[in-house]
């Protein structure tokens, strides 16, 4: 992990430990809620998935290709994005270290609830996570709306293993 002041003012607005904690926040809330609509017996976000959700809604340019509803599948828009699919797999190995230091701050400051390999989006913290969205730009409650989308999105696309093989991402 780059040293917090050899970063560049771009990794440190955008990378930054706390923003993509609250955007891995809503993609767990996002997926939990799509479990709770199918009563999969999965309650929380596969870690693996928290990388890719990362991935999707970091990249403003993928994050605008994103279908408007859940109902597009995966592998349709996988098809029908090819260089947004290259991208994504992409964005998992470039954004590895970064997710991973979110998943322990936003652990360590009780956002997110570490499940063996599961995340979960801790309930207790909406009210300080609307507050921070509230005094937020534009773009930053963009990430969180498209991010708990992912997150419900991810869930339609099947297992863990078969969003990542669709992709392209190696585990």
């Amino acid at each position: 992990m780059t040293d917090w002041q050899a970063r560049t003012i771009e990794q440190r607005n955008l990378l930054n430990p706390a923003f993509c904690a609250v955007v891995l926040w809503h993609v767990a809330k996002g997926y939990q809620a799509e479990v709770l609509a199918t009563s999969d017996p999965a309650v929380a976000l596969p870690m693996e998935l928290a990388f890719v959700g990362a991935s999707f809604v970091l990249r403003g340019q993928t994050r605008s290709q994103l279908p408007s509803t859940v109902r597009t599948s995966l592998a349709t828009w996988v098809q029908d994005h090819p260089l947004e699919r290259s991208a994504v797999a992409k964005g998992v190995m470039v954004l590895r270290p970064y997710v991973r230091e979110a998943l322990l701050f936003g652990a360590q400051h009780g956002v997110l609830v570490m499940r063996g390999r599961y995340v979960a989006s801790e309930q207790g913290a909406a009210t300080r996570i609307s507050g921070y969205l509230k005094h937020s730009s534009a773009e930053v409650r963009e990430c969180a709306n498209r991010a708990q989308f992912v997150g419900r999105w991810l869930h339609k696309g099947g297992t863990p293993s078969t969003v990542m093989a669709l992709l392209g991402v190696q585990a």
